[in-house]
């Protein structure tokens, strides 16, 4: 029986990806989640695992072509009928870009019984192929259908696999079981059918918005505003001497990922903090850092521990905005911006950051630093965000205005820490290290005053607290 395997989806915000090197030849035998192609993209490379035992029977994509998401790249001969369930679906085409055709089900492939309920599908966009569903069933209420839904043949599809190859993390099945959802039920888009915590957050979303559609059928429908056109890009003018650089991959998801970030309402708040004595607590515990762990205690450590803990005071600014809600999240990842010179930059996560110690902190920062510029992170590592530091300080900036990432809510920069002459409390002029932080928020979810009381508990943290704080 045919399977036909797809390009994954491979991030949030990447559309295509390079063949490096097929790992299995036409012919050879393939054993389900054997290593079987490299792929290149703008931010990782990642080796992609067969989601099938079989027979690879053809070769679709050759090495070092670049395809979207959503190509077909190998046809496989299956001993076992093993379905596709497992296979990520391919997001849509960015705009302007064409649609990977979406392959039709093999006509020798007999149709499923349904199972129990089968008839109310997953409001999940990506799950259109996953519950199998009655030729004549009853329609759920409707929704804005996905194009994996649009082309999904309305009849027999593939099972889901038993739950104990449903691949999810411990804390993605808690926040599943505590919703009262069946994970069996979400489509993963990680690599082999991974569940991740954003499948779980759009099953939930999508199911309220299925809810709220059901009780607006009797209220009269309100005129729609019209979303204002981008306006054209004015053009550039052709002087002596111009180069045109071709972009690469990150740069032209760099350029995607802000402008779809940047049409979330944006506002900034600044905060000076006093460095001079926490500045001095390092000083006097980074010999033993040093010598025990082999690199220094930076002060970002430090200030990521200060974040970690004013999300704790103020959790609302780890959230998401949906067009359903707000969603407040329980885990506390840490994305750490990575400037990588002028190919661009890169935001590993630290996951569940607020576990950590100052010193597991200051391994992960140094350990996702190394990674990215050695181009070594993997999709793991890039997913799962909920609040970004920004830590342009050794840049030598002052005060910045970061943009916050897609999918979250606010974003810290921790400016240059600089001596500076100031007026104490007891009217005084000293000198002192002083430092800026600045906040970047999405004002459909965080207010001023939210904004301001969160940087005032990274401030409080880092002139009192972070003073004497256990390293270990």
């Amino acid at each position: 029986m045919a399977f036909e395997l797809k390009m994954p989806k491979l991030g949030e915000s990447v559309t295509e990806g390079t063949i490096g090197k097929w790992l299995k030849q036409p012919g050879d035998k393939v054993n389900k989640y054997d290593l079987l192609v490299e792929v290149q993209t703008d931010k990782v490379n990642t080796e992609i695992p067969s989601p099938v035992a079989g027979i690879l029977k053809e070769v679709k994509v050759e090495e070092g072509q670049t395809v979207p998401i959503g190509t077909l790249l190998a046809v496989f001969d299956t001993a076992d009928g093993e379905a596709a369930a497992t296979t990520p679906q391919a997001p849509p085409a960015p705009q302007g870009a064409q649609a990977a055709p979406q392959p039709q089900p093999s006509a020798a492939q007999p149709p499923k019984p349904p199972q129990p309920g089968g008839a109310q599908a997953p409001s999940a966009p990506s799950a259109a192929a996953q519950a199998p569903t009655p030729a004549r069933a009853a329609p759920p209420p409707p929704q804005r259908p996905s194009p994996a839904q649009a082309s999904a043949a309305p009849t027999a599809t593939a099972e889901r696999p038993d739950l104990s190859d449903v691949r999810a993390t411990p804390a993605v099945r808690k926040l599943a079981s505590e919703q009262g959802i069946d994970i069996l039920q979400i489509e993963g888009t990680g690599l082999g059918g991974r569940v991740s915590r954003k499948d779980v957050e759009d099953f939930i979303a999508q199911r309220q918005s299925s809810q709220q559609q059901a009780a607006a059928r009797v209220v009269p429908a309100q005129p729609q505003v019209q979303s204002q056109a981008p306006a054209r890009q004015a053009p550039v003018p052709s002087l002596a001497g111009d180069e045109l650089v071709p972009l690469s991959q990150m740069r032209r998801a760099i350029a995607s990922n802000m402008v779809q970030a940047w049409a979330a309402p944006h506002a900034h708040a600044v905060m000076e903090v006093d460095m001079t004595d926490l500045m001095r607590y390092r000083e006097r515990v980074k010999a033993e850092f040093q010598e025990r762990e082999g690199f220094d205690l930076s002060p970002a450590a430090f200030i990521a521990k200060a974040v970690v803990e004013a999300l704790r005071t103020v959790p609302s600014v780890n959230s998401s905005w949906t067009d359903q809600g707000l969603i407040r999240h329980r885990e506390l990842n840490l994305g750490y911006a990575v400037a990588l010179g002028e190919e661009g930059l890169i935001v590993p996560v630290i996951k569940d950051a607020d576990g950590k110690s100052l010193a597991g902190l200051m391994r992960s920062i140094r350990d996702v630093v190394d990674r990215a510029k050695a181009r070594r992170l993997t999709l793991d590592d890039l997913s799962g965000g909920t609040f970004t530091l920004n830590n342009t300080g050794p840049l030598g900036t002052i005060v910045s205005s970061p943009i916050v990432p897609p999918g979250q809510a606010a974003i810290l920069s921790s400016e240059s820490i600089r001596k500076r002459l100031v007026v104490t409390d007891e009217d005084a002029i000293a000198i002192r290290q002083m430092m800026n932080i600045v906040i970047g928020f999405d004002h459909r979810v965080v207010d001023g005053s939210t904004a301001a009381r969160f940087l005032t508990a990274v401030r409080d943290w880092l002139q009192t607290v972070g003073t004497s704080v256990p390293v270990y």
